[in-house]
């Protein structure tokens, strides 16, 4: 019998050591943990650990903990809306840290009995810091990429190297409303990328694109996450790091059509002023001020100072994880100052904008936030600000601020998306050594890998032969559907339909039923559920052009066509893809494509390097066969199948064939572990019993008898 001693944070947010609580246990409480990573049963789901919801006494030392929750009179008393941090120990040594939610209290005679709690594993805790945020939170982490959407820009960005580290932000030939194509002969139609005698396609029928790395490094550094280097950041993982996002927040024009008579400047530059530290507020990349909950009253200083006679403009202060605009000012043409009467911000982050039609040269900005509650003590105060002599420049360029620009997505939807694009998982490593004995340099983490690599990584192999329950065993069949099918949500663009219309399947989508003689030739009747794994994204079937006069080899152009099946412009769903740039030699008659700077002007700019869009990570399968597929689609660059590194291929294949294999089987055993195992146990770990070697689909342990119901998995 084990002595199991829980601790709970007495605050909400990053508690100190001093701040947990142990809380009283009744004697004869059973405590369970389930653990779970990746269940053969639900193949793109990602388990935390957790138990079964358990009461503990309503004491004393829990009634304080929990503010006498039963009590509704109570004013800003426990929130049991959100989840505190706790630890688990097992006879005083640091078993598992997670958090608990309050989930129930239980009243006799009207007293206070019992509470209900349920305790979840750390990785659980994404969908807490997310919440409902979308990808436009990201725009203060994201500020250092903003740019100005205009001609000379936007052929700039066609140019970089898209596999460059410090490459961020590139413009792909993917077109919104025109469909792009290339003719030698045509001199009416716009759209033509010839520059022969083409009329060129407007600059502004393209959309920035920026690299999916940097969005996961922009949700880190936002929400104080540090995700381990295992797949997010290896340098040898060009799947993942040559991918990109198409900024298309709204369909069509990144800006109106009609001429705009405002635009809209986000103010950056921001610098810490001497003497002025405090925790409770921060600023990042010198726009963003960062304002972390705390309960107390505070007041705002927003200083401006101009010079001059200023032309008329407009301050607004956005709350960016919200999109909500928290103050606007009047039509102003000076300086000005804001006091706390304009504005009391919560907790959040916030950054000015300057909305205006002419140019203006500010001298300097100064935020200035003061704690309210002790003003005659002090307090505390933060200031940061744009220094005269540095100033800030109002342009009146349309702003391409990236934030804002974002998909409409949650967070939480998007980074479900990429780990089942590449079948991730995700747990806190809480191992502070490794199996050699070396200082673990992931503990603390949270460990994303592939499952294949999650697997190949087990700590331990575990002979339990001894403690197994020989009484009662079950032997469950290992397939729980008969098909599973992977595909993109979003299949609404033109030649996504046409496909679709053609073949009556997905574009790049695969309906697995298991390898018989070929792959997908079986057709199982027993059981007779299909299962279906749908990213969030839209899929681009890519169209590599030919000469339309009289052309019959294919030209060194590829484009992308985001426009419905009726040729008009679309939002859809967020568009992944892969950038490469090209240099066609002289002899190709698409040597050149011409980009018009001007709707009804002839005026261009004629490119001899331009980055098209592919689904695959090369145009050459001889040097990397890799794609965002998960079936095995003829390329569009090549016509052939030769791609075959599908995500299917690459991170599914695995797990999904051995679950098809006849030989598959789901073992349900019990046992009785020693604490040593209890210890140190983890879901990527083998089960050895009587020299047979499986996998732990799932356990469930009792923490107090450590009694294990099992779900195995045998090795095929």
């Amino acid at each position: 019998m084990q002595k199991l001693q829980l601790y709970i944070s007495s605050v909400e947010n990053n508690p100190t050591l001093s701040q947990f609580q142990r809380v009283d246990l009744f004697k004869d409480e059973t405590i369970s943990i389930s653990l779970s990573i990746q269940n053969i049963k639900e193949p793109d789901k990602i388990f935390a650990e957790f138990t079964k919801t358990f009461t503990i006494p309503a004491s004393k030392t829990n009634n304080k903990l929990f503010e006498h929750y039963y009590n509704f009179d109570i004013t800003n008393g426990f929130d049991a809306r959100n989840k505190r941090e706790a630890k688990i120990e097992l006879n005083n040594i640091p078993y598992k840290d997670g958090f608990i939610a309050l989930t129930e209290v239980e009243l006799k005679n009207n007293k206070a009995y019992a509470y209900k709690i349920t305790f979840y594993g750390k990785t659980i805790n994404l969908n807490k810091q997310f919440r409902n945020s979308g990808l436009n939170s990201l725009q203060g982490a994201l500020t250092p990429y903003n740019l100005d959407y205009i001609n000379a820009s936007v052929v700039g960005k066609m140019q970089v190297d898209p596999t460059a580290s410090s490459t961020v932000i590139i413009t792909p030939l993917i077109t919104h409303t025109t469909e792009a194509y290339f003719d030698t002969a045509s001199t009416t139609i716009e759209g033509n990328l010839s520059p022969q005698t083409g009329q060129g396609l407007l600059w502004s029928q393209l959309k920035y694109a920026i690299k999916v790395s940097t969005i996961v490094d922009a949700i880190q550094s936002t929400y104080g996450l540090t995700f381990s280097n295992d797949f997010f950041g290896a340098n040898n993982n060009s799947q993942f790091n040559n991918l990109y996002l198409w900024l298309n927040a709204k369909k069509g024009n990144v800006e109106p059509s009609i001429q705009i008579n405002s635009f809209t400047n986000q103010v950056t530059g921001f610098v810490a002023s001497a003497g002025y530290v405090n925790a409770e507020t921060q600023m990042s990349n010198g726009s963003a001020l960062i304002i972390t909950p705390f309960a107390i009253p505070n007041r705002l200083t927003l200083s401006i100072v101009t010079t001059g006679t200023v032309p008329e403009y407009t301050v607004r202060i956005v709350d960016i994880t919200t999109s909500t605009v928290i103050f606007t000012s009047i039509t102003l043409t000076a300086s000005a100052t804001f006091r706390q009467n304009d504005f009391l911000l919560p907790a959040g982050s916030y950054v000015i904008e300057i909305i205006g039609s002419s140019p203006i040269s500010f001298v300097s900005f100064n935020w200035n936030l003061k704690d309210l509650s002790n003003v005659v003590g002090g307090g505390w105060e933060n200031e940061w600000e744009i220094p005269s002599g540095t100033g800030f420049d109002f342009a009146t360029e349309f702003e391409f601020i990236v934030g804002q620009q974002m998909p409409d997505l949650k967070i939480i939807d998007f980074m479900n998306g990429l780990f089942k694009l590449f079948n991730l998982t995700a747990y806190f490593d809480n191992q502070s050594l490794l199996v050699n004995g070396n200082t673990n340099p992931n503990f603390g983490k949270i460990r994303i890998q592939t499952l294949d690599s999650y697997y190949a990584s087990n700590f331990n192999t575990w002979d339990i032969s001894k403690y197994v329950d020989i009484s009662k065993t079950s032997v469950k069949v290992g397939l729980p559907y008969n098909a599973i099918t992977f595909s993109y949500k979003g299949q609404k663009t033109f030649y996504a339909q046409q496909f679709l219309q053609t073949t009556g399947g997905a574009w790049g989508g695969i309906n697995y039923q298991g390898i018989g003689t070929t792959e997908q030739s079986s057709s199982f009747t027993a059981p007779n559920i299909p299962y279906n794994v749908t990213t969030p994204f839209e899929h681009l079937q890519m169209v590599r052009l030919y000469n339309q006069n009289g052309g019959t080899t294919p030209l060194n152009l590829m484009t992308g066509y985001f426009a419905n099946d009726n040729k008009e412009s679309m939002v859809g769903d967020p568009l992944l893809f892969y950038a490469i740039r090209l240099t066609p030699s002289t002899s190709d008659v698409a040597q050149e494509i011409r980009i018009k700077r001007v709707q009804n002007a002839l005026t261009f700019d004629d490119l001899t390097t331009y980055i098209i869009p592919s689904n695959s990570v090369s145009l050459n399968p001889a040097s990397n066969t890799q794609n965002i597929n998960f079936n095995n689609e003829n390329n569009e660059w090549t016509n052939n199948s030769e791609f075959d590194g599908t995500l299917f291929k690459n991170f599914y294949n695995t797990y999904i064939s051995q679950a098809f294999n006849s030989k598959r089987r789901i073992i349900k055993i019990k046992a009785f572990l020693p604490l040593n195992i209890i210890y140190k146990i983890q879901m990527n770990d083998r089960i050895t019993i009587n020299n047979i070697d499986y996998n732990i689909n799932n356990a469930n342990i009792n923490l107090i008898t450590g009694e294990t119901q099992f779900e195995l998995l045998n090795i095929v």
